[in-house]
């Protein structure tokens, strides 16, 4: 367990966010996984505060763990 430092805050908030596909259509192949691993690598680039822990993946969803600062809106992330 790593707890993150902020100016005002000492916090420790990891989310299971899922990500399913529209009517559960089985999309996810290895080509999509890796260009979807490639946009979270941006998203940290430009969000430091955000850091994704576990990314796994099944053919209609994708499962990730993320630590989300307490600043930050869960949904809008």
């Amino acid at each position: 367990m790593e707890f993150t430092h902020l100016s005002h805050c000492v916090y420790y908030c990891d989310y299971h966010v899922v990500m399913v596909t529209k009517y559960r259509k089985g999309i996810f192949n290895e080509g999509i996984f890796a260009y979807v691993e490639k946009k979270l690598a941006e998203i940290t680039e430009h969000y430091p505060l955000i850091k994704f822990g576990t990314v796994n993946h099944d053919f209609d969803h994708v499962h990730f763990l993320v630590s989300i600062p307490p600043t930050m809106i869960v949904g809008k992330v």
